[in-house]
């Protein structure tokens, strides 16, 4: 063999060996899932209280946040057995997770599930006294805070927070069902006094421990599912702090990068959950004046009003990738004792609106979807009996739901003048809606029945069908506001036939009436809505004139969908379907 023969021979066995090494890496490095990020048609989203995600469902919602606080799913040493736990092995290291708040998440994220929302997990670190306080970082022990900091010098410390992301990612990344796509990783951290508290270090050791922290969460999580999405946390003052270890957003945010760049996180990689709450928590106007409030880079105060100035930072200095999700923000309803619903109502539309014309923006959450009675303000789109238990719809319900929609109300066409003041374009309504009227008849005789294929929505304990009824039994620990009912996929033509019809009959509501909404879907994006308020305990006949809802062709879903409007159901209430249909 010639020597030129030989180095080709030779040069070919390299690159079969390197092949060989690379594919070998790939393999060990591959993520379990590289499903694609999941889009939604809106950006709207909101925090949902515990029990209510069917009336976000309700509401529109495509987006929320999901608390993992390690005091809920990491027992104390006692409970640390299978009777009580779910064991995971990790790393050679069995951990526990509490079954108790794995059926809480189960629960919520399966409910979520069913209409596509796109949850982000908030990963939180609350006090600890028993043998897990190594989690937190030394020098925050013995001080009261809301949340601390996480011990990234103690390796186990460590290793816990991989195998609690690694776990939950595994559990909420199948090809359907529950699904969590994102991790904020701690809360408003450049607040460390209150929300990361730390202990009494400077600065740069504070955001060096916080990088390495978001670095370990990046790297488990995108070990399991390889597009998801990371994100670090900041309030709303920009260029200043408020108070001893209170930092300017902007100053944590640049040493961060610097520090995450180090760590392996170039620009592009993180992303940013920003709170852009008012200057005040009582002011509810988000287009008030202030001097802290400006278009300039240093501005001291970064809100609703001034986003862009955010958003321009983070596209010029870390790319247009670096997304941002507004994961907190809200309008009180009630403002030095006075009634500021109406102000509410138009803010929150207003506040969607500018984030649905930013580019660089994903989703905003409102905080909250009820009034907590623990808190001063009332940023809830429920007035509250106590604590998180949702009473009465407030007017920003209503405003909230069809922000994205063509339907008009004051709030809306308010919100929307504004927006365009602000921004200098209009606003976009992403979805389209027609209204209509359900109408009283006598028994209907249709050309073609769709009584079939029905399945449970809502606040329901029993499913269950005869013959040509569906039937939901009401489940009696859920909030009176859930509501309940059924949904039936499968196309529909009204072309011809234009009048849709069924007879229902809702029973237990306590004040004798029930309230009936008629959704009919076409795709994601347009649908069109009847409602009507019934007496309980009989069989009602209804229907709906479709001629002038133009996509009446083509019907991909259809809601029948009960509540009680805050009355409350009575145990044993039940709803029942029967003889969905269509004629000319």
């Amino acid at each position: 063999m010639k020597l030129s023969e030989m180095r080709c021979a030779w040069k070919r066995l390299a690159a079969a060996v390197l092949s060989a090494v690379l594919l070998c890496q790939s393999a060990v490095y591959a993520a379990e899932y590289n499903f694609a990020y999941p889009t939604a048609p809106t950006k709207k989203g909101v925090h949902v209280a515990p029990g209510m995600e069917e009336d976000a469902l309700e509401l529109g919602i495509k987006h929320t946040t999901i608390n993992l606080s390690v005091g809920d799913f990491m027992p104390s040493r006692g409970y640390r057995n299978s009777t009580h736990c779910v064991s995971f092995k990790f790393e050679g290291k069995t951990f526990w997770f509490a079954k108790n708040a794995l059926a809480r998440y189960d629960r919520e994220l399966n409910r979520l599930a069913r209409n596509n929302v796109i949850v982000t997990a908030i990963l939180l670190l609350p006090n600890r006294t028993d043998d897990l306080q190594y989690l937190i970082y030394p020098k925050a022990r013995g001080r009261s805070a809301n949340y601390y900091q996480w011990n990234m010098t103690d390796s186990s410390a460590v290793q816990m927070l991989r195998a609690i992301v690694t776990f939950f990612q595994r559990r909420y990344s199948k090809k359907s069902g529950a699904r969590i796509v994102g991790w904020i990783v701690g809360n408003e951290v450049n607040n460390s006094s209150v929300w990361n508290w730390a202990g009494s270090i400077g600065v740069d050791t504070y955001v060096d421990l916080y990088a390495a922290q978001v670095a370990e969460v990046y790297k488990a999580a995108k070990k399991v599912y390889a597009n998801a999405r990371i994100y670090m946390c900041l309030d709303h003052y920009w260029s200043v702090g408020n108070g001893s270890y209170w930092y300017a957003g902007k100053t944590i945010l640049t040493k961060f990068a610097s520090r995450a760049a180090a760590k392996g996180l170039k620009k592009g990689t993180w992303c940013v959950a920003y709170h852009p709450y008012n200057i005040s928590q009582y002011v509810v106007d988000i287009m008030s004046s202030s001097a802290s409030v400006t278009n300039s880079e240093s501005t001291r105060i970064i809100t609703m009003k001034n986003l862009s100035v955010l958003t321009n930072f983070l596209k010029k200095h870390y790319t247009k990738n670096c997304r941002v999700i507004l994961s907190e923000q809200g309008y009180s309803s009630i403002t030095s004792g006075k009634d500021t619903s109406a102000a509410q109502a138009k803010n929150i539309a207003l506040a969607y609106y500018i984030a649905q014309q930013n580019s660089m923006v994903d989703s905003i959450i409102l905080h909250r979807q009820v009034d907590h009675t623990a808190e001063d303000e009332r940023y809830g789109l429920y007035t509250s009996w106590g604590g998180e238990n949702a009473a009465w719809k407030k007017l920003a319900w209503t405003a909230y739901k069809y922000a994205d929609t063509t339907i008009k109300n004051a709030y809306t066409s308010y919100a929307a003048k504004m927006a365009k003041k602000l921004l200098g374009k209009k606003v976009t309504k992403v979805v389209k809606v027609k209204g209509g009227k359900l109408k009283l008849s006598k028994p209907l005789k249709w050309s073609k029945h769709y009584t079939n294929r029905f399945s449970p929505y809502g606040s329901y304990a029993g499913f269950y069908h005869s013959g040509d009824t569906y039937t939901v039994k009401h489940d009696g620990s859920r909030n009176a506001n859930v509501p309940m009912g059924f949904i039936r996929g499968g196309k529909i033509n009204c072309k011809s036939r234009k009048k849709l019809g069924f007879s229902i009959n809702a029973s237990g509501i306590k004040k004798g009436k029930a309230y009936v909404t008629l959704r009919l879907w076409s795709g994601t994006k347009k649908y069109y809505e009847a409602r009507r308020v019934i007496t309980c305990g009989k069989w009602v006949n209804l229907y709906a004139n479709l001629e002038k809802w133009k996509y009446r062709k083509k019907i991909t879903r259809v809601d029948i969908v009960v509540s009680s409007e805050g009355e409350g159901w009575s145990d044993g209430a039940s709803v029942s379907v029967r003889r969905l249909g269509t004629k000319k």
